[in-house]
């Protein structure tokens, strides 16, 4: 069966607005950039709006952290926020992670996914990223499409202190006391062009006072970074890409607290066709050099193998899926058909889509659920930045401001 036009039509805007282009006159792509022209005047329309008070955001009664982007796509906003969630725990505090719960089925209301130590709805109910932060057991998850509505349920029945919003720069109907802007390391920016010609859903003008705290994420760590400067130097000479998105990123955000992590990846569960489903996690070493299949239903397919590249394995084939996909019975038995195809002794996916599996899936060859962590250049830095925010008790958010 032929591909639906609909598809087909996004994966050619989704291509388009993953360059750097000339529109010429008559293009589609002028009609994109023309499109991104309406988008920008009725985005900036919304802020003003909020800005004049015509429009105004709700409150809740607790301080509020906001994790988010400008940029439509992964940039680590889902990690980012379990690594919040669990810094604050340890900082004494009692968070609770809100998420709108996209792809999920409930679309009124709110519902409390994990108190912490139960979870009580699905990926099919709760959604896919909801889910994977509830599976940890370290604090509680909540979903809701309004967050107010969902912040409210939170702190009725979990009563929190710390609210921590994912995903919800945008989402500009509820204040919040802290708003940390996240931004990827090697295209901060993408094309420069905003949706649907480039993916910014903002620009950097529109979103800079909002801005409390920049993070640049997937930044190389210091290790590879010397060594890859070396070679550069070496052949005469120098990295172009190293430093680039910190400084295009800085000058627009001047004044903003900055902060650089990097993404590390970790086998979070092993399953043997050999063995039982309770053996234990074998010695990361145990993959490298290994034949794999990967497949992947991600924002950023290209990272997760990045991610299995930089285990060792050897990727033989990368099968990729849209942002969010649920898998069928037909997809699991294509994945396990190519991997005898190509000769691959190990299959490897990411958390997000293995939460999505189902777990009476027979698995004929060894399948490796790999995990990300988010690693501060400077942990302790970035720690006492978000503590003297909370200790103070004295920032509020500057609300919706516009040059």
């Amino acid at each position: 069966m032929s591909e639906p036009w609909f598809s087909r039509l996004e994966k050619k805007i989704t291509q388009i607005s993953d360059q750097d282009y000339d529109p010429a006159f008559f293009s589609f792509e002028q009609l994109l950039v023309t499109a991104s022209c309406l988008y920008q005047a009725g985005s900036g329309l919304r802020l003003r709006l909020y800005r004049s008070g015509l429009l105004k955001p709700k409150r809740l009664p607790c301080f509020v952290i906001s994790i988010g982007n400008i940029m439509a796509g992964g940039v680590g906003k889902t990690p980012m926020a379990i690594y919040l969630a669990e810094l604050l725990t340890k900082m004494g505090k009692r968070p609770v992670v809100i998420s709108r719960g996209y792809k999920g089925s409930l679309k009124t209301g709110a519902g409390i996914v994990s108190n912490g130590e139960t979870i009580f709805l699905d990926t099919d109910v709760a959604g896919d990223e909801p889910y994977m932060m509830a599976r940890r057991k370290t604090f509680p998850v909540v979903v809701g499409k309004d967050r107010y509505t969902a912040g409210m349920l939170a702190i009725e029945q979990l009563n929190p202190d710390v609210i921590v919003l994912d995903d919800a720069f945008a989402h500009v109907k509820l204040e919040r006391d802290l708003d940390i802007l996240l931004f990827d390391h090697d295209r901060p920016l993408g094309n420069n062009r905003m949706l649907p010609a480039g993916r910014l859903r903002e620009t950097p003008f529109m979103s800079k006072k909002r801005a409390h705290a920049i993070v640049l994420t997937r930044c190389p760590e210091k290790k590879a970074t010397e060594k890859k400067r070396s070679e550069d130097q070496k052949r005469g000479g120098g990295s172009q890409k190293e430093g680039v998105g910190h400084k295009n990123i800085s000058s627009q955000y001047d004044g903003v607290p900055f902060f650089k992590t990097c993404h590390i990846p970790y086998l979070l569960k092993w399953l043997s066709w050999k063995k039982s489903p309770g053996s234990a996690l074998p010695c990361p070493d145990f993959l490298k050099g290994r034949p794999c299949l990967l497949f992947s239903g991600i924002a950023n397919n290209k990272s997760f193998r990045e991610a299995a590249e930089a285990l060792g394995v050897n990727v033989v084939d990368h099968l990729e899926f849209k942002d969010h996909y649920r898998y069928k019975r037909a997809d699991i038995l294509w994945i396990q058909k190519r991997a005898g195809e190509i000769g691959a002794d190990l299959i490897a996916t990411t958390e997000k889509d293995w939460v999505k599996l189902g777990r009476d899936i027979q698995w004929d060859t060894d399948l490796a659920v790999i995990g990300i962590k988010i690693k501060f250049e400077n942990d302790k830095v970035f720690e006492d930045f978000i503590k003297s925010r909370l200790d103070s008790g004295l920032f509020k958010s500057p609300g919706i401001i516009l040059d």
